[in-house]
Formats: C-alpha cells, sequence, structure tokens
C-alpha cells in the first residue's frame, strides 16, 4: 500500500418526507457531492448508499457513474458496485442479506441482485421503523442479536447491505463468510486509488490497519 491515505467527507442531504424518495434524490445529488469538495484533489469517489442504488437500478447508477467520472477524471465507485466486484472476485452467487430496510427496499434489493444475477436465498430485516434515518441508531449489539438468530440458508456468504448499520464488530468476529457495504466499498475505493493491491479481496482486519 502506498498513503498516507486521507478521507474527506461531504454529507447528502433532502427534505422529501419520503424515504423512498429522499433516497433517489441522494443518487441524483452525486454531482453537486463531488463538486462540493471544489479544488481539493481527490484520488477516487465513493457513493456511501445502497439503498439509492437499489431503488435508482443498476443501469441508472452506472450512466450516472460513468457520467461523473468522465467529467472528474477519477473513480466513481458507488457501495453497490463495490459490493458486486467483491462478491463477483470470491466467485460467490448465494448470497444471504441482513438488512435494516423497510420491506419495500429489501424487496427492491432483492430484486437489484437478482437482476445481476446474483440469488438472494434468503433475508432478514432488522426493523427501523418506516423512517431509514433511524438505522443510524443501530448499535453493535443489534446487529449482533440479528445474527445469533440469523439461517444463512445454505448460501456462499452472508451480506450486512446498509452502510448507516454498524458491522465492524460482526465482521471481525464472524467464523462465516461476511461481507458489509462498508467493507465492500473502503476496499474498493482504495484499490481504484491504488492503495489497497489489485489482486487481494476485501478483509475487515487489514482495512483497519490503513493509515488515514
Amino acid at each position: 500500500m502506498r498513503g498516507p491515505a486521507h478521507a474527506m467527507f461531504t454529507r447528502l442531504t433532502s427534505v422529501a418526507t419520503s424515504p423512498n424518495e429522499r433516497l433517489v434524490e441522494y443518487m441524483e445529488q452525486m454531482p453537486s457531492a463531488i463538486a462540493s469538495f471544489d479544488t481539493l484533489p481527490l484520488r477516487a469517489f465513493a457513493f456511501a448508499c445502497t439503498g439509492s442504488s437499489y431503488l435508482a437500478g443498476d443501469k441508472a447508477e452506472e450512466a450516472m457513474t460513468d457520467r461523473l467520472i468522465q467529467r472528474h477524471g477519477i473513480p466513481v465507485v458507488t457501495a453497490t458496485q463495490a459490493i458486486r466486484r467483491e462478491l463477483e472476485g470470491r466467485g460467490a452467487t448465494r448470497i444471504a442479506m441482513l438488512a435494516p430496510y423497510p420491506d419495500e427496499l429489501c424487496k427492491a434489493a432483492i430484486a437489484y441482485w437478482e437482476r445481476l444475477g446474483f440469488h438472494i436465498v434468503t433475508y432478514e430485516r432488522i426493523d427501523v421503523g418506516a423512517d431509514t434515518r433511524r438505522i443510524y441508531q443501530l448499535t453493535d449489539l443489534d446487529v449482533a442479536a440479528a445474527l445469533s438468530n440469523f439461517d444463512d440458508g445454505g448460501a456462499d456468504l452472508i451480506l450486512l447491505s446498509g452502510t448507516g448499520m454498524p458491522s465492524i464488530a460482526a465482521l471481525k468476529h464472524s467464523t462465516t463468510p461476511m461481507l458489509s457495504s462498508n467493507l465492500c466499498l473502503a476496499t474498493d475505493v482504495l484499490r481504484r486509488a491504488r492503495l489497497w493491491p489489485p489482486g487481494e479481496a476485501a478483509d475487515i482486519h487489514r482495512l483497519c490497519q490503513v493509515d488515514g
């Protein structure tokens, strides 16, 4: 790895009262999100909102990132694109999904992965109510409790989908193959910024050792 790497953040906002409308607006705000960094030189840009991609669909998502890559000349990657590359790299096609989404968003997530050739063999929701912003109130204990009773149905791995859901503790202590939105996104954006070995899979223990 080369470094040091410094992570800079900008926040996506929306006044929409509907969670789905809000998530769609987040995707539409990607151009202004990158522009908000002004003259700061970026090695790559990561979009951390899986729900937006599930609702927009992979075609609209890809069109958006392609436009931004051409405009800014840097890698632009979404969490779901990063997950997809990690799944493909591992040869994983049968996925068990744990997600803190309302039922409608869970169905959109399943449809997203099924269109791309993956099979969601089972899934479980962590109920946060209708407002997806309550995801940020979840704790490691909430995730651990959900996983303790989770039957993966013989899947290749468990996917913790949702960038707002805490996942580091679960990943560190898991004895079964497990990925999260944030692990995949962080690894992929580092890889594209040439700060992670190109052929090396995502690994939470190594990721936590990355400086910056």
